[in-house]
Formats: C-alpha cells, structure tokens, sequence
C-alpha cells in the first residue's frame, strides 16, 4: 500500500481524472524522493532547536542539485520571514499520524512541522513550498480538515490546525473550514482506491 505526503495529497486531489491516474501510478512502483527534506529539517531545527538561519541553511546549500538548492533555501528565507514578527514564543512538538483510505489502498502521512503557542491558543502548523500547484482556498481546506480530525484530538484537542504556504508566505487557519472539505477528501480516497483496485486486477 502507498503513503502520500499530505502536500502530495492535495497536489493530487487538485488535478483531474487522467492526471490523477498518472500520479497515483508513480506509487505502483517503490521509489521516490523528497524534495523538500532537508527544508523540514531545517525548519524544525529553527522553531523546536532554537537554531539560527545561518545554521539551519548551512546543509541545504550543500545541497548538489542547483534547482533542489534554490527553491530549498528561498522556501527557508520566506519561513524565517514569516517567524521574526511571531517573535518570542513557546514552539512545542506535535504528533504525527498516517491514516487509510477506506479500502485501506492509500495512507497519507498527516507531519505538521512543529507547534507554537499565541496568545493563549496552541498552534499546528503544516508547510506548503509545493511550486504547482498554487495552495488555493479549497485545497487549503481539504488540508486543514484532515489535520484537525485526525491530530487535534485528546490532549491536541485544543490546537488550531494551520498550513505555512512559503511560496505567498499565507498562513491558513482552520476556524472556518467549509464543509465541501471533507466531501472532497472523501471523494479523493474513493478515487484512489479505485484506481488501486483496478490497477491490482490488470496486473
């Protein structure tokens, strides 16, 4: 059975039928990298290890690739854009979490990248550095649907889910999240799990 980021999810969902086919069947096969890893690294370093930018940089311009390089030090400037006004606060470690669809043919890592405390309220908060594509209002949604139901539970159940979009350095927050959202994550794992199904019986 694949796992999916839930970045990868949502970059999924977004697309239509004959793209999503295409995409799931990349997972028909192991293999796979990350692109943004050291990014998370580098991220949970500066808010949970009280890191500096310059230590926290430090192996991702050591990074070979030029392109993985670029986009993996702009995603970490325009994160540490978004830090200084938060200012001195309380970071905490939050849970992760891999859920199934119902057919139980596709998991999805639900890894929000740290917590803070502001203003009396705990914090989730999951990145998006994604370059396509953009993190709309829905998909954001979806996101922040599938963080609240299956993290902000027991002793998170007063965390407010958010997602960091590092490419419009927006933050969005679950305090209104709409009710087309978890139809449209349900219709994305009854999708998905057919797509599995079917590509089991063809091979």
């Amino acid at each position: 059975m694949p796992t999916v980021s839930l970045n990868a999810f949502l970059k999924i969902l977004s697309k239509n039928s004959p793209q999503k086919a295409a995409e799931y069947g990349r997972y028909l096969k192991p293999g796979g990298y990350d692109f943004y890893w050291l990014l998370k690294n580098a991220i949970r370093a500066r808010t949970l290890g009280r890191a500096t930018f310059e230590e926290c940089s430090k192996p991702i311009t050591n990074i070979d690739r030029a392109v993985e390089k670029k986009h993996n030090l702009n995603a970490l400037k325009a994160f540490d854009r978004r830090l200084a006004p938060i200012g001195d606060v309380e970071f905490f470690e939050v849970p992760t979490v891999t859920i199934s669809s119902p057919r139980d043919h596709l998991r999805v890592r639900l890894e929000p990248a740290f917590g803070y405390v502001t203003k009396d309220q705990r914090r989730m908060v999951h990145t998006w550095s994604a370059q396509a594509p953009a993190l709309t209002q829905n998909l954001a949604a979806c996101g922040l649907y599938l963080l609240k139901q299956n993290l902000c539970v027991a002793e998170y159940g007063d965390c407010v889910p958010s997602i960091l979009d590092l490419r419009k350095v927006a933050l969005y927050i679950s305090e209104a999240i709409p009710p087309l959202a978890g139809a449209m994550v349900a219709s994305e794992m009854a999708w998905a799990d057919g797509f599995f199904e079917s590509s089991a019986k063809a091979a």
